[in-house]
Protein backbone atom coordinates (compact mmCIF):
# COMPACT_ATOMS: atom_id res chain seq x y z
CA UNK A 1 0.00 0.00 0.00
CA UNK A 2 1.23 2.98 -0.82
CA UNK A 3 2.34 5.85 2.08
CA UNK A 4 0.28 9.00 2.53
CA UNK A 5 1.33 11.83 2.23
CA UNK A 6 2.90 13.81 5.34
CA UNK A 7 4.15 17.61 3.77
CA UNK A 8 1.54 19.98 1.90
CA UNK A 9 -0.30 16.93 0.52
CA UNK A 10 3.27 16.22 -1.29
CA UNK A 11 3.65 12.41 -2.45
CA UNK A 12 7.18 11.80 -3.16
CA UNK A 13 9.24 9.09 -4.61
CA UNK A 14 12.99 9.20 -3.98
CA UNK A 15 15.07 8.42 -7.53
CA UNK A 16 18.49 7.85 -5.55
CA UNK A 17 18.76 5.99 -2.47
CA UNK A 18 22.15 3.37 -1.94
CA UNK A 19 22.07 0.07 0.46
CA UNK A 20 25.66 -0.74 1.73
CA UNK A 21 25.00 -4.68 2.50
CA UNK A 22 23.52 -6.54 5.16
CA UNK A 23 26.18 -5.48 8.05
CA UNK A 24 24.91 -1.58 7.47
CA UNK A 25 21.42 -1.37 5.83
CA UNK A 26 18.63 -2.14 8.83
CA UNK A 27 15.73 -4.01 7.55
CA UNK A 28 13.67 -3.75 4.34
CA UNK A 29 10.73 -3.12 7.09
CA UNK A 30 12.34 -0.40 8.93
CA UNK A 31 13.02 1.45 4.97
CA UNK A 32 9.19 1.25 4.23
CA UNK A 33 8.25 2.46 7.68
CA UNK A 34 10.47 5.02 7.34
CA UNK A 35 9.06 5.98 3.78
CA UNK A 36 5.48 5.83 5.49
CA UNK A 37 6.15 8.18 8.09
CA UNK A 38 7.46 10.42 5.49
CA UNK A 39 5.01 10.05 2.09
CA UNK A 40 7.32 8.68 0.22
CA UNK A 41 5.38 6.03 -1.91
CA UNK A 42 8.15 4.51 -3.70
CA UNK A 43 12.37 4.70 -3.46
CA UNK A 44 14.58 3.46 -6.46
CA UNK A 45 17.27 1.55 -4.05
CA UNK A 46 20.50 0.80 -5.61
CA UNK A 47 22.57 -2.40 -4.90
CA UNK A 48 26.17 -2.10 -2.51
CA UNK A 49 28.58 -0.11 -5.06
CA UNK A 50 32.33 -2.08 -4.57
CA UNK A 51 34.84 -0.32 -2.64
CA UNK A 52 36.83 -1.05 -5.45
CA UNK A 53 38.58 1.83 -7.85
CA UNK A 54 38.12 1.14 -11.71
CA UNK A 55 41.79 0.88 -11.89
CA UNK A 56 42.19 -1.86 -9.12
CA UNK A 57 39.30 -4.07 -10.20
CA UNK A 58 40.10 -7.82 -11.69
CA UNK A 59 38.64 -11.13 -12.62
CA UNK A 60 37.42 -11.78 -8.82
CA UNK A 61 35.07 -8.55 -8.56
CA UNK A 62 33.20 -9.90 -10.85
CA UNK A 63 31.51 -12.09 -8.41
CA UNK A 64 31.25 -9.94 -6.48
CA UNK A 65 28.85 -7.62 -9.04
CA UNK A 66 26.89 -10.45 -9.16
CA UNK A 67 26.66 -11.29 -5.63
CA UNK A 68 25.37 -7.19 -4.52
CA UNK A 69 22.89 -7.78 -7.45
CA UNK A 70 21.71 -11.12 -5.65
CA UNK A 71 21.47 -8.94 -2.53
CA UNK A 72 19.39 -5.96 -3.72
CA UNK A 73 16.96 -8.22 -5.60
CA UNK A 74 16.30 -10.00 -1.99
CA UNK A 75 16.38 -7.02 0.10
CA UNK A 76 13.42 -5.64 -2.20
CA UNK A 77 11.34 -8.32 -2.58
CA UNK A 78 9.85 -7.70 0.77
CA UNK A 79 8.48 -4.62 -0.14
CA UNK A 80 8.27 -5.09 -4.15
CA UNK A 81 5.41 -2.49 -4.53
CA UNK A 82 8.02 -0.25 -2.73
CA UNK A 83 11.54 -0.87 -2.88
CA UNK A 84 12.40 -0.61 -6.73
CA UNK A 85 15.73 -2.40 -6.96
CA UNK A 86 18.80 -1.64 -9.55
CA UNK A 87 21.53 -4.02 -9.93
CA UNK A 88 25.07 -2.26 -9.77
CA UNK A 89 26.38 -3.24 -13.47
CA UNK A 90 30.33 -3.01 -14.70
CA UNK A 91 31.38 -2.93 -17.73
CA UNK A 92 35.10 -2.28 -16.53
CA UNK A 93 38.12 -4.11 -18.34
CA UNK A 94 39.17 -4.95 -15.29
CA UNK A 95 36.73 -7.62 -14.70
CA UNK A 96 37.84 -9.46 -17.90
CA UNK A 97 41.45 -9.32 -17.93
CA UNK A 98 41.66 -6.01 -19.17
CA UNK A 99 39.15 -6.98 -22.57
CA UNK A 100 36.75 -4.36 -23.02
CA UNK A 101 34.71 -6.39 -25.36
CA UNK A 102 34.73 -9.41 -22.72
CA UNK A 103 33.57 -6.93 -20.28
CA UNK A 104 30.95 -5.83 -22.26
CA UNK A 105 29.54 -9.61 -22.72
CA UNK A 106 29.73 -10.15 -19.17
CA UNK A 107 27.27 -7.45 -17.88
CA UNK A 108 25.23 -8.13 -20.82
CA UNK A 109 25.58 -11.57 -19.34
CA UNK A 110 24.96 -10.39 -15.71
CA UNK A 111 21.75 -7.79 -16.96
CA UNK A 112 20.26 -10.52 -18.59
CA UNK A 113 20.43 -12.58 -15.20
CA UNK A 114 19.25 -9.56 -13.37
CA UNK A 115 15.71 -9.26 -15.46
CA UNK A 116 15.17 -12.84 -15.95
CA UNK A 117 16.44 -14.85 -12.52
CA UNK A 118 15.97 -11.70 -10.25
CA UNK A 119 13.43 -9.58 -11.51
CA UNK A 120 14.90 -6.35 -11.37
CA UNK A 121 14.29 -3.69 -13.50
CA UNK A 122 16.30 -1.12 -12.73
CA UNK A 123 20.21 -0.46 -13.07
CA UNK A 124 22.96 1.94 -11.88
CA UNK A 125 25.96 2.36 -13.70
CA UNK A 126 28.93 4.50 -12.61
CA UNK A 127 31.09 4.89 -15.78
CA UNK A 128 34.85 4.04 -14.41
CA UNK A 129 37.76 3.06 -17.25
CA UNK A 130 34.88 3.44 -19.95
CA UNK A 131 32.36 6.02 -20.82
CA UNK A 132 28.85 5.49 -22.20
CA UNK A 133 30.02 7.29 -25.47
CA UNK A 134 32.51 4.51 -26.21
CA UNK A 135 31.71 2.36 -29.39
CA UNK A 136 32.40 -0.84 -27.39
CA UNK A 137 29.89 -0.16 -24.59
CA UNK A 138 27.11 0.85 -27.03
CA UNK A 139 25.56 -2.71 -27.24
CA UNK A 140 25.28 -3.02 -23.72
CA UNK A 141 23.03 -0.17 -23.41
CA UNK A 142 21.09 -1.34 -26.16
CA UNK A 143 20.63 -4.59 -24.21
CA UNK A 144 19.23 -2.41 -21.16
CA UNK A 145 16.99 -0.67 -23.61
CA UNK A 146 15.92 -3.92 -25.00
CA UNK A 147 15.18 -5.90 -22.15
CA UNK A 148 13.26 -2.86 -20.39
CA UNK A 149 15.59 -1.56 -17.84
CA UNK A 150 15.85 1.77 -16.12
CA UNK A 151 19.43 3.72 -15.84
CA UNK A 152 20.15 5.86 -13.39
CA UNK A 153 23.91 7.28 -13.80
CA UNK A 154 26.57 9.10 -11.54
CA UNK A 155 27.02 11.93 -12.99
CA UNK A 156 29.54 14.60 -12.06
CA UNK A 157 32.43 14.56 -9.42
CA UNK A 158 32.98 12.03 -6.68
CA UNK A 159 33.08 12.92 -2.74
CA UNK A 160 35.36 9.74 -2.75
CA UNK A 161 38.40 10.71 -4.76
CA UNK A 162 37.55 8.73 -7.53
CA UNK A 163 38.29 9.67 -11.12
CA UNK A 164 35.15 12.08 -12.54
CA UNK A 165 36.86 12.33 -15.99
CA UNK A 166 34.06 9.07 -17.19
CA UNK A 167 31.36 11.00 -15.54
CA UNK A 168 31.32 14.62 -17.00
CA UNK A 169 27.95 15.42 -18.16
CA UNK A 170 28.35 15.59 -22.21
CA UNK A 171 29.63 12.24 -22.32
CA UNK A 172 26.11 10.83 -21.99
CA UNK A 173 25.29 12.05 -25.32
CA UNK A 174 26.03 8.35 -26.46
CA UNK A 175 22.34 7.44 -24.90
CA UNK A 176 20.65 9.71 -27.91
CA UNK A 177 22.03 6.79 -29.90
CA UNK A 178 19.99 4.01 -28.46
CA UNK A 179 16.62 3.84 -29.30
CA UNK A 180 13.99 2.89 -26.54
CA UNK A 181 16.76 4.25 -23.46
CA UNK A 182 15.24 6.01 -20.56
CA UNK A 183 17.64 6.92 -17.44
CA UNK A 184 18.71 9.98 -15.49
CA UNK A 185 21.79 12.30 -14.98
CA UNK A 186 22.20 12.18 -11.17
CA UNK A 187 23.36 14.91 -9.10
CA UNK A 188 22.17 17.61 -12.00
CA UNK A 189 26.04 16.85 -12.60
CA UNK A 190 27.69 18.65 -10.44
CA UNK A 191 30.06 20.56 -10.74
CA UNK A 192 29.36 20.96 -14.48
CA UNK A 193 25.52 21.97 -13.71
CA UNK A 194 26.08 23.92 -17.15
CA UNK A 195 27.11 21.19 -19.01
CA UNK A 196 24.55 18.95 -17.71
CA UNK A 197 21.87 21.30 -18.49
CA UNK A 198 22.95 21.59 -22.05
CA UNK A 199 23.20 17.68 -22.80
CA UNK A 200 19.85 17.66 -21.40
CA UNK A 201 18.20 20.50 -23.79
CA UNK A 202 19.50 18.57 -26.70
CA UNK A 203 16.95 16.22 -26.64
CA UNK A 204 14.66 19.29 -26.30
CA UNK A 205 15.29 20.02 -30.42
CA UNK A 206 14.73 16.27 -31.26
CA UNK A 207 10.94 15.58 -28.60
CA UNK A 208 9.19 12.70 -30.31
CA UNK A 209 5.59 14.54 -29.49
CA UNK A 210 4.16 11.16 -30.06
CA UNK A 211 5.64 9.29 -27.12
CA UNK A 212 3.82 9.79 -23.79
CA UNK A 213 7.21 10.57 -22.43
CA UNK A 214 9.16 12.44 -24.60
CA UNK A 215 12.83 11.77 -23.23
CA UNK A 216 15.55 9.27 -23.03
CA UNK A 217 17.50 11.10 -20.06
CA UNK A 218 16.76 13.40 -17.01
CA UNK A 219 18.20 14.32 -13.94
CA UNK A 220 18.03 13.58 -10.01
CA UNK A 221 18.49 16.76 -7.90
CA UNK A 222 19.69 14.89 -4.98
CA UNK A 223 22.47 17.22 -3.53
CA UNK A 224 25.63 17.22 -5.33
CA UNK A 225 26.71 20.74 -5.22
CA UNK A 226 27.68 22.28 -2.04
CA UNK A 227 24.67 24.97 -0.67
CA UNK A 228 26.66 28.19 -2.06
CA UNK A 229 25.93 26.47 -5.79
CA UNK A 230 21.82 24.65 -5.25
CA UNK A 231 19.36 27.30 -5.27
CA UNK A 232 21.11 28.73 -8.76
CA UNK A 233 21.74 24.78 -9.91
CA UNK A 234 17.54 24.69 -9.89
CA UNK A 235 16.89 27.80 -10.97
CA UNK A 236 19.03 27.33 -14.45
CA UNK A 237 17.86 23.91 -14.65
CA UNK A 238 13.77 25.33 -14.22
CA UNK A 239 14.68 28.19 -16.91
CA UNK A 240 16.15 26.40 -19.17
CA UNK A 241 14.86 22.66 -19.61
CA UNK A 242 11.07 21.26 -19.45
CA UNK A 243 9.63 20.39 -15.94
CA UNK A 244 9.13 17.24 -16.36
CA UNK A 245 13.02 16.84 -16.95
CA UNK A 246 13.67 17.52 -13.16
CA UNK A 247 13.37 14.72 -10.44
CA UNK A 248 13.56 14.65 -6.81
CA UNK A 249 15.93 12.26 -5.11
CA UNK A 250 17.51 12.25 -2.01
CA UNK A 251 21.09 10.50 -2.26
CA UNK A 252 20.70 8.30 0.84
CA UNK A 253 22.08 5.56 2.23
CA UNK A 254 19.68 3.15 4.67
CA UNK A 255 18.64 2.86 7.47
CA UNK A 256 17.21 6.39 7.65
CA UNK A 257 14.93 7.29 10.25
CA UNK A 258 11.50 9.85 9.79
CA UNK A 259 13.29 12.85 11.56
CA UNK A 260 16.68 12.69 10.22
CA UNK A 261 14.93 11.75 6.48
CA UNK A 262 12.41 15.26 6.82
CA UNK A 263 14.97 16.99 8.21
CA UNK A 264 18.38 16.36 6.08
CA UNK A 265 16.85 15.80 2.88
CA UNK A 266 12.63 16.79 2.13
CA UNK A 267 13.00 20.45 3.92
CA UNK A 268 15.90 21.29 2.20
CA UNK A 269 15.28 20.37 -0.91
CA UNK A 270 11.75 21.55 -0.88
CA UNK A 271 13.00 25.15 0.20
CA UNK A 272 15.83 24.94 -2.24
CA UNK A 273 13.30 24.07 -4.97
CA UNK A 274 10.47 26.55 -3.96
CA UNK A 275 13.53 29.85 -3.93
CA UNK A 276 14.75 28.36 -7.23
CA UNK A 277 11.60 28.60 -8.50
CA UNK A 278 10.25 31.60 -7.61
CA UNK A 279 13.64 33.04 -8.80
CA UNK A 280 13.06 31.62 -12.26
CA UNK A 281 11.30 32.81 -15.77
CA UNK A 282 7.64 32.08 -16.55
CA UNK A 283 7.52 29.81 -13.17
CA UNK A 284 4.18 30.05 -11.80
CA UNK A 285 3.45 32.04 -8.68
CA UNK A 286 3.80 30.53 -4.78
CA UNK A 287 0.26 29.25 -3.81
CA UNK A 288 -1.35 28.87 -7.20
CA UNK A 289 -2.37 26.01 -8.62
CA UNK A 290 0.00 25.54 -11.25
CA UNK A 291 2.62 25.66 -8.58
CA UNK A 292 1.42 22.93 -6.80
CA UNK A 293 1.18 20.94 -10.14
CA UNK A 294 4.68 21.58 -11.27
CA UNK A 295 6.00 20.32 -7.22
CA UNK A 296 4.00 17.51 -7.34
CA UNK A 297 5.28 16.90 -10.78
CA UNK A 298 9.52 17.09 -9.71
CA UNK A 299 8.68 15.54 -6.39
CA UNK A 300 6.50 12.47 -8.16
CA UNK A 301 5.06 12.55 -11.54
CA UNK A 302 8.46 12.42 -13.78
CA UNK A 303 10.32 9.78 -12.07
CA UNK A 304 6.91 7.24 -11.79
CA UNK A 305 6.27 8.30 -15.77
CA UNK A 306 10.20 7.52 -16.74
CA UNK A 307 10.11 4.36 -15.03
CA UNK A 308 6.84 3.13 -16.02
CA UNK A 309 7.76 3.73 -19.60
CA UNK A 310 11.53 2.20 -19.14
CA UNK A 311 10.46 -0.71 -18.05
CA UNK A 312 7.27 -0.93 -20.71
CA UNK A 313 5.08 -1.27 -17.27
CA UNK A 314 6.25 -4.95 -16.30
CA UNK A 315 6.38 -5.05 -13.12
CA UNK A 316 9.07 -6.26 -10.63
CA UNK A 317 9.59 -10.39 -10.21
CA UNK A 318 11.93 -10.35 -7.33
CA UNK A 319 12.28 -13.76 -5.22
CA UNK A 320 12.77 -13.62 -1.53
CA UNK A 321 15.95 -15.73 -0.89
CA UNK A 322 16.01 -19.07 1.88
CA UNK A 323 19.33 -17.70 2.70
CA UNK A 324 20.09 -13.88 2.26
CA UNK A 325 23.13 -13.15 0.15
CA UNK A 326 25.75 -11.15 1.70
CA UNK A 327 27.90 -8.58 0.05
CA UNK A 328 31.44 -8.57 -0.62
CA UNK A 329 34.23 -5.66 -1.29
CA UNK A 330 31.34 -3.14 -0.53
CA UNK A 331 31.57 0.50 -0.46
CA UNK A 332 30.64 1.30 3.27
CA UNK A 333 27.59 4.20 4.02
CA UNK A 334 29.20 7.78 3.53
CA UNK A 335 30.44 9.49 6.33
CA UNK A 336 28.28 12.26 8.05
CA UNK A 337 30.81 14.66 6.97
CA UNK A 338 30.53 13.73 3.41
CA UNK A 339 26.91 13.80 4.07
CA UNK A 340 27.01 16.80 5.46
CA UNK A 341 28.53 18.63 2.84
CA UNK A 342 25.47 18.49 1.00
CA UNK A 343 23.10 20.11 2.98
CA UNK A 344 22.74 24.17 2.77
CA UNK A 345 24.28 25.80 5.63
CA UNK A 346 27.35 23.45 6.14
CA UNK A 347 31.06 24.39 5.76
CA UNK A 348 30.59 28.11 5.24
CA UNK A 349 33.09 30.53 7.08
CA UNK A 350 32.16 31.21 10.23
CA UNK A 351 31.17 34.81 11.30
CA UNK A 352 32.41 36.47 14.60
CA UNK A 353 31.78 39.45 16.26
CA UNK A 354 35.58 41.09 17.53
Amino acid sequence: MAAASTLYDLPIIDAHTHTSGPDADGTPDQAVRCMDQCGVEMAFVFAPLLHVHGLQLCDEHYDDIRRHNDYISDFCAHAPERLLAFAVLNPNPGIAKGDPERAVQLMIDEARRCYAELGIRGVKLVPDRWQVNDPHIQPFLSELATLGMYVAFHCGIFLDERSSEYCRPASYEGVHLIPGFHGHLAHLGWPWVDECIATLAMETFHAKVVRKDHWQLKADLSFGSPADWQVDSVRKALNMLPYDMLMYASDLFWPCDRQRYMEEFVYPQLATFEAAATLARGVADPGSHERVLLRRAVFHDNALQHWQIATKGRAQQLHRMKIAPGSFHSKPRRTEDAQRMRSPGINQPQQTMT
